[in-house]
């Protein structure tokens, strides 16, 4: 039987022949690629998108952590604002000494008396302590102004005129200012928690 085989292929044309066996060398190749290779080459590429995922996480964790470096130092410049630049101290005496000493050489730089400086009755208003004076005062209209609008200077972000008056007195070109201060500062956490 092998004899009538290789008869055949005799009788066949050489180019055929070639042709016969580069498409079975061919398809032995594919074959061979589909069987070894397929499953090497698929592995490489799930490394491949693998490796590139990492890669998006990795730069996500790192613009994640920047993020938390920009947070941190926004935190810390809204606490120092908080505080204000009249820092309250903790003590209530402290902390009026402190208004009146600030008030005082204020109204020193601006021409006006600094008549008297009276604390009313505290009350915590959402996680401030509202803590509120009475403050009169005496000088030249215009003084009196300057001095009121270099509040922001003076007792910083954490201080509002909730209200005022002003009166004329009988001193030649002075009048009376009567205000009310408050002054906000952060509660402690136990003390929110009440």
């Amino acid at each position: 039987m092998m004899d009538k085989v290789v008869d055949a292929i005799s009788r066949l044309n050489p180019r055929l022949v070639i042709g016969i066996m580069l498409l079975i060398v061919s398809l032995l190749a594919i074959e061979g690629w589909m069987l070894v290779l397929r499953k090497p080459y698929a592995e490489y590429q799930q490394i491949v998108a693998t490796r590139a995922s990492l890669a998006s996480t990795l730069s996500m964790a790192s613009d994640q952590s920047s993020d938390l470096e920009k947070l941190t130092i926004e935190l810390k410049q809204l606490t120092e604002k908080l505080g204000g630049e009249l820092r309250l101290p903790a003590s209530d005496d402290k902390m009026a000494a402190s208004l009146m000493e600030a008030l005082d050489r204020s109204a020193v730089v601006h021409g006006v008396t600094l008549s008297g400086v009276k604390p009313k009755e505290r009350k915590q208003v959402s996680v401030f302590e509202e803590v509120p004076f009475e403050i009169t005062a005496k000088g030249p209209y215009l003084h009196l102004c300057a001095w009121m609008l270099d509040f922001g200077k003076t007792l910083g972000n954490n201080a509002t005129i909730t209200e005022f008056d002003m009166k004329n007195t009988n001193e030649e070109r002075k009048v009376a200012l009567s205000l009310n201060i408050a002054l906000y500062r952060p509660l402690k956490y136990n003390e929110v928690a009440k």
